[in-house]
């Protein structure tokens, strides 16, 4: 077990990344710059919000090794893939334009979006179109939506933001610490487009936490806030959801690879 040393500086670390949070970063995106604020934290952290090395980066990160093999291609456009993976475009209004349009066409929600299938659209009508970057960087805010799915208050429709106030406990364990167990039961459905992984990872999240947590209500402060003294039972199911969110990623991957390949 960690010592309370080591968790309590992992903490401290990290505060600095809640103070970020109403910063901005500039995204260079193939044929367009744009920038993201950031006034929340959503789901997984992104790398506009963690100062070390971002939960999102490290599951599409998985997804990729874990595709890469059969479709190298995915290798290529390893860096848009992140980047978009680390976009959030959730129900508050963004300050750069051409975020704000697709924010407001995908209809961000506190969970996820609406829309899925136009993130898969206009992903798929870049690469047919030949803007490869664009499309591996617009499937990289696919995949972003699939992992997030992946967090029981997103799953579950609990509404959270990233103040100390709203915040959800759960992804504050998962900042604090990339822990992940892939094992799991659970097998590629095989679903004919990447955007259907968003209902399969927002599935998977329930029947997890359902079975894990028999009868419970899940809430913010369901969790506790640190990895010391806690029951097993916790921490067991904070590392399968971060394995089986980064699984789930690697499926929809694999799913628009079968599309484009």
């Amino acid at each position: 077990m960690p010592t309370l040393y080591v968790d309590v500086a992992i903490m401290l670390k990290h505060v600095a990344s809640l103070l970020l949070m109403s910063t901005a970063c500039a995204i260079g995106v193939d044929d367009a710059d744009t920038d993201v604020t950031a006034d929340e934290q959503q789901a997984w952290d992104s790398q506009h919000a963690n100062p070390t090395h971002a939960t999102h980066s490290y599951l599409t990160e998985f997804a990729i090794d874990a595709v890469g093999p059969m479709y190298p291609e995915v290798y290529d456009y390893r860096s848009y893939l992140v980047l978009g993976a680390n976009t959030e475009l959730h129900e508050l209004p963004l300050t750069d334009p051409d975020l704000e349009k697709l924010r407001v066409r995908y209809a961000g929600t506190n969970a996820a979006c609406r829309h899925p299938e136009l993130v898969w659209q206009d992903a798929n009508d870049a690469y047919q179109w030949g803007y490869t970057q664009r499309a591996y960087y617009l499937l990289g805010i696919l995949l972003h939506y699939v992992e997030d799915l992946g967090v029981p208050a997103h799953a579950l429709g609990v509404e959270h933001q990233g103040t100390w106030s709203d915040m959800d406990n759960f992804e504050w364990m998962a900042l604090t610490r990339w822990a992940p167990d892939f094992s799991t039961s659970r097998w590629d459905p095989w679903l004919a487009t990447p955007d259907q992984y968003t209902s399969e990872s927002s599935q998977w999240t329930r029947d997890d936490f359902a079975s894990s947590f028999p009868g419970a209500t899940y809430a913010r402060n369901f969790f506790p806030m640190t990895w010391v003294l806690v029951s097993r039972r916790y921490t067991t199911f904070v590392k399968q959801r971060e394995g089986s969110s980064a699984i789930a990623a690697s499926w929809a991957l694999e799913s628009a690879m079968r599309n484009w390949w």
